[in-house]
């Protein structure tokens, strides 16, 4: 999904694909280490983890584009 958003932003400009595709990037990251178990998040890790993306997914799609606008300028 990550990297989607990263392709979508370069195509078309939006701007919150311009947040979101890193941060899913960070997160899939966070939770492939998580997996692993390099990270130790406790017994409701997976949870923590869904929660913290679905949470910062709606606040990174909505927020920027609220106040930056729809598409980055010059597109």
């Amino acid at each position: 999904m990550g990297v989607a958003c990263i392709v979508n932003a370069l195509r078309c400009g939006r701007v919150h694909c311009y947040l979101t595709g890193p941060f899913f990037l960070l997160m899939a990251l966070i939770a492939l280490s998580y997996g692993l178990g390099i990270l130790h998040l406790g017994g409701n890790g997976w949870n923590l983890l869904g929660l913290l993306t679905l949470i910062g997914a709606i606040a990174l799609w909505c927020l920027p584009e609220m106040f930056l606008g729809k598409y980055r300028q010059g597109n």
